[in-house]
């Protein structure tokens, strides 16, 4: 028995040397594991193109709404931004649900544009 007792002891003290590390937790890959930085595909990269116009859609049917508060307009004026802004908003949201390939967007960002247009040029004229 005197004898187990040194090894047995170096036994248990190699066993608590090498589990100090292990945990009893569930193992998270969310956290744990480092994402892999993915090159981005062709599809992305047109992805991006139509986000990028489509944020730039964005911006101009802002600017048009903050000239149409400062300037003011008529009522059939606001009825025609409200209606090429409400389009704007459903272009947004199909673009975000994946609701439509990115050729109709883009002719529909193209149709939103020249509306967004024609509001901006009666818009000048009654300034």
């Amino acid at each position: 028995m005197k004898k187990l007792i040194l090894p047995l002891s170096l036994v248990l003290l190699g066993f608590a040397a090498l589990t100090n590390n292990a945990s009893a937790q569930r193992y998270d890959t969310r956290i744990d594991v480092p994402r892999l930085v993915a090159q981005p595909s062709i599809r992305v990269a047109r992805d991006n193109r139509v986000a990028d116009e489509l944020d730039d859609l964005n911006r101009a049917v802002r600017r048009v709404r903050l000239q149409i508060r400062e300037f003011g307009g008529g009522r059939r004026l606001r009825y025609e931004f409200e209606r090429v802004a409400r389009a704007s908003d459903q272009l947004n949201y199909a673009f975000r649900r994946g609701t439509l390939n990115r050729r109709e967007i883009r002719s529909r960002i193209q149709r939103v544009r020249y509306e967004l247009d024609r509001v901006r040029q009666e818009l000048r004229a009654r300034r």
